[in-house]
């Protein structure tokens, strides 16, 4: 696999946790949940790709935690 296709389905795999945490009812599964992403976020940053300091920081307004 290439590298941009490792990026393009870690990318991918973000969003689908992303869309996972949204409105989640239940803090230790969102708590997980950030944990996962937080994991490929830095998976990210080990490939070279820019990314914020804190995953959390990417996420809409709407989504970023209290």
């Amino acid at each position: 696999m290439r590298i941009e296709e490792r990026i393009a389905k870690i990318e991918a795999a973000r969003a689908l946790v992303q869309a996972a945490m949204a409105d989640c009812d239940a803090p230790q599964i969102e708590t997980m949940l950030r944990n996962a992403d937080m994991e490929l976020h830095w998976a990210l940053w080990n490939l070279g790709v820019a990314v914020e300091l804190r995953p959390e920081l990417e996420y809409p307004p709407a989504e970023r935690p209290r």
